[in-house]
Formats: C-alpha cells, structure tokens, sequence
C-alpha cells in the first residue's frame, strides 16, 4: 500500500512509518521541515517537505492509497494564551486542506489522530464515543472540528474516514524530556528517588505507542468502518503505579519521595474501548509493565 504520513517527523509518525515499512509498504513522510531517521524493510519512505497548502498536498498526495494524519499542534502555554486560533490554524485548517484534496484525488482511506482531550469532567467516566464531547482545552475542541469535519466528507463521498482518540502515549520522546516518564525513567535509571506530589493518586488513561500504531494499522486495512474509535488502556494508572513500575524495571524499588506540600490531582479520567475491539478488532497488547520493559 502507499501510505502518507503528515507529521512524519514526530514520535507517532516515525513509530508509524518503522511499521509501514517493515510489512512492505512505500511511505510519503510528510514533515514541515527535513528529518534525519532511517528506517530498515522491504518497504520504502519518501522524505516530502511541505507547508500543508491544498497546492502542495495535491503533488504529496497523487501515488497515494491511504492517509495517516499526524501532525498538529500540541497543547502548549504559547498557544494557549492566544486561545483557539493557534489550534485552528494548526489543526483545523490544515485538516480540512488534507481532506479537501484526498476527496478531490479519489482517495478512500483517512485515518486521523485524535484526542482523549475531547472529553472533560463534565463528561461521565468511562468515557464513550456516544458521549457529547465538552473539549478539555482548545486543544482539545480542535480536535472535535477535526473529527466532525471527517465525518462530513466520509458522508459527501466515498472515502472511508476513521479518527482515533487516544489517550497519553507512553513512547520514548525526547522532545517532551521533562514529562513524568521520562523524568521518572531518567531518575530511576541513576538510582535516585521518584517524586510524587501528595500521595500519587493522580491518574490518567495511558497506551503504550506500539498499540496506537496498530490501531492505525487496523484503520486503515479495514475497508468497511467509519466513525470515532477511543485508543487507550481502559483504565486510570495512577503516578505512584507508573513510578513503582519503573523503579520495579531499573532495580530502583521503594525509592519514592512523596512532596506532600504540593495538592495532587484528584481527576481519573479514562475511556471504554470497547468499540475499537467490535469494530476495528483493535485489543491493547501492551501492559504498563511490559511497555517500561520494552522502552528501555
């Protein structure tokens, strides 16, 4: 199959294409600006740099059976500050423009990234694909734009459009070094303590990025659905799970420190995946355990 991928540069996009190639399919790796990664398989990845215009797209997508769209803007303070036109610009614009054109082009397969940020607390735990979406963030209510703008072109013709909600990746990115994870693997990995804010109940619904490329695997080799899939862990792991599970990884147990000056969260948001496993066939594989494993 020839795949596109936008947002070739970043953690889920070079996770995809390592995957793409591997059972044989020739990639366009869409990026803003030129990335350095090699890639090893029968398949193959041609590098395409492009400013996500419809024009430039029209060229990026003419040998093209099937789109993954990645790329976007992630919630940041910058761009919070301005509200929601940083996240239409980024996200919303650039999608439609993706659309537009692989409508234009005849091509059937889209599958996109979404967000557990679409849900909030207004919304009820577990959440579900049939809930209302009360965006969390700006972020987050580009992505519902993104999604229902799917939707609506998967209506308008035959393409087959597929977005996924996804929960907290767990992945090894070295853009986001300050996060939990890799703070706690950097910590653990040199024998020092992990630090907790209050008792380290604060959760959160995580995937480890092996299962998120094989949800956008099943979406795009499955010809017959449509519609809005959640991708996550079906539960909340707390921060004190996620640290004793790396301290278990890098003989590092017990070596916690509870800041207990700090108010911990007290939110536990997770959602029910149970859709993805009837329709798309998609089961997470990976267990927190297993995922801290594998990435070190």
């Amino acid at each position: 199959m020839k795949i596109a991928v936008t947002g070739a540069s970043g953690m889920l996009g070079d996770a995809c294409i390592r995957r793409f190639v591997e059972r044989g399919d020739d990639v366009f790796a869409l990026a803003r600006k030129p990335f350095d990664k090699e890639y090893s398989g029968p398949g193959s990845v041609s590098q395409q740099i492009t400013n996500y215009s419809q024009d430039d797209l029209k060229l990026c997508f003419k040998q093209v059976d099937a789109i993954v769209h990645l790329a976007a803007t992630r919630p940041n303070a910058e761009a919070d500050a301005l509200g929601f036109q940083p996240y239409f610009e980024a996200n919303v614009k650039t999608t439609e423009n993706i659309l537009r054109v692989a409508n234009e082009l005849g091509i059937q397969r889209f599958c996109q990234a979404s967000s557990i940020s679409v849900y909030s607390s207004v919304n009820s735990v577990p959440f579900r694909e049939s809930d209302f979406p009360v965006a969390l963030n700006f972020y987050g209510a580009s992505k519902i734009a993104c999604e229902q703008m799917a939707m609506l072109y998967a209506k308008q013709g035959a393409m087959r459009t597929i977005s996924l909600r996804i929960a907290q990746i767990l992945g090894n990115d070295q853009l986001q070094s300050g996060k939990m994870l890799m703070k706690f693997m950097s910590l653990a990995r040199s024998k020092q303590a992990l630090p907790l804010w209050g008792e380290g109940r604060g959760a959160r619904d995580t995937v480890y990025i092996k299962d998120v490329v094989l949800a956008i695997e099943a979406s795009i080799d499955n010809n017959e659905v449509n519609g809005i899939f959640n991708i996550g862990g079906g539960r909340a792991i707390t921060n004190r799970e996620v640290a004793e599970t790396i301290n278990l990884v890098f003989g590092n147990e017990g070596n916690l420190f509870f800041d207990r000056t700090h108010q911990e969260s007290d939110r536990e948001f997770y959602m029910d995946c149970s859709r993805a496993e009837s329709e798309l066939g998609w089961k997470q594989q990976w267990s927190l355990l297993s995922a801290i494993q594998d990435l070190c």
